[in-house]
């Protein structure tokens, strides 16, 4: 009887950890995009970061290796003339705040009375935000977000980490489902 006390300790772990993220992530995209003659890409980025100090030169040096790793991986390479898709992306981070109101029964079933506590957090939530053009219209095709609560003690090493791992995570949803690369086909 133990062992399937710890089997099913378990398999409630794997469920829950493996449904746990971090991340939000939320894509759009042109129903009628064609992105099997879409091989090469290039930067369009503003120059000028924004005065948001998350908006700096060392997180925008992160996100466009993790996003070059990522597209390399799905067989996409870098053309700086005549590319067939541009890529711009830009950070939103915002204060917010969560209320939690617990209520604090008292120890006997029927007393009749209780309190409240209400406990309240602040937080700073980012977003990236990365569109996809078509070079040759000039056209939003593709629109990724990805969102998860700021860490702001973070070292460098988990600043890397932690946006590696969200465009990661973001970069799945590309390209939607209707539109998977299909792998080249085999000389035979």
């Amino acid at each position: 009887m133990p062992s399937y006390k710890r089997l099913i300790a378990c398999l409630l772990s794997l469920v829950l950890i493996s449904g746990c993220t971090p991340f939000k992530v939320s894509t759009d995209y042109n129903p009628d995009l064609n992105i099997a003659n879409w091989k090469t890409y290039q930067w369009q980025l503003d120059p000028i970061p924004s005065d948001d100090p998350y908006d700096n030169d060392l997180n925008r040096n992160r996100v466009t290796q993790a996003i070059n790793q990522e597209l390399t991986k799905k067989g996409f390479s870098i053309k700086e003339s005549q590319p067939d898709f541009k890529i711009s992306y830009f950070f939103l981070v915002e204060s917010k705040v969560d209320v939690h109101r617990i209520h604090n029964h008292c120890p006997w079933i029927h007393c009749g009375y209780g309190s409240y506590e209400t406990y309240v957090s602040q937080y700073k939530y980012g977003s990236l935000i990365i569109d996809l053009i078509d070079a040759k219209t000039n056209e939003l095709q593709w629109r990724g977000i990805v969102g998860a609560r700021v860490s702001e003690g973070a070292t460098p090493q988990e600043k890397q980490e932690n946006i590696k791992a969200a465009i990661q995570y973001l970069m799945q949803e590309f390209p939607p489902e209707t539109h998977k690369l299909q792998p080249p086909a085999e000389n035979t």
